[in-house]
């Protein structure tokens, strides 16, 4: 369903190297190499405690949707829609709010749950034994790019999140979700700008809602 694609949103990295098959990657042992390329995007995510940019969705119809999104860790985050694209994502702590403004409903599910634990995880571990495995790491001249699945679930799908690598700095710059099905949802960022200051209403849901479920794992 197009609902469970956007609520599986983790997504950009254009690289066909990101949609290595679970199995081929899991053969590939990392070499040090990869190892200290896993260290230098765990530093970086652990040194973004917020983050503003504005998005390109592409879900594996082919159809795009645009939009803003906005992260305060651990945690926060609000990923807006433009129209006509009715859909708000907010989380305002442990749970994230997927509403449909059209139909006026809402579910609510853990943020843990979801491709976008790497935004807002207090701390984003990708170690050895830790919650997420990594699974396949790429580089390439200006492009860093690693796979990781769930360590307790790799069966549920994976994701690839890109980075610029530019004078030696990392600087987010996408990611690919792929579900258990293997369709792909991808999104690419622009105008980042990190570590500057977001207002916490940014992080309140208040829209009428007309219907309200949880969704359990």
């Amino acid at each position: 369903m197009a609902t469970d694609r956007l609520l599986q949103t983790a997504a950009a990295a254009l690289f066909a190297l990101a949609f290595t098959s679970p199995a081929a990657a899991d053969n590939a042992a990392l070499d040090d190499d990869d190892r200290a390329a896993i260290a230098r995007a765990e530093a970086y995510l652990n040194s973004v405690t917020t983050l503003q940019a504005r998005f390109v969705q592409l879900d594996a119809s082919g159809e795009a949707a645009t939009g803003r999104l906005q992260v305060k860790r651990p945690g926060r985050m609000r990923f807006d829609y433009d129209p006509p694209t009715p859909i708000l994502l907010v989380s305002r702590g442990t749970e994230l709010v997927y509403y449909d403004r059209d139909l006026k409903t809402a579910t609510r599910l853990d943020w843990e749950d979801t491709p976008a634990w790497f935004l807002l995880a207090d701390r984003v571990s990708l170690a050895p034994g830790g919650p997420y495995r990594v699974v396949d790491v790429h580089r390439a001249p200006g492009q860093l790019v690693f796979t990781a699945v769930d360590a307790d679930a790799p069966e549920d799908g994976r994701i690839a999140v890109s980075f610029a690598d530019r004078a030696g700095t990392l600087k987010l710059a996408g990611w690919v979700a792929v579900d258990a099905l293997g369709q792909p949802t991808r999104v690419t960022l622009f105008n980042l700008a990190a570590n500057q200051p977001v207002d916490d209403k940014a992080f309140v849901f208040d829209e009428p809602v007309g219907a309200l479920e949880r969704q359990d794992p």
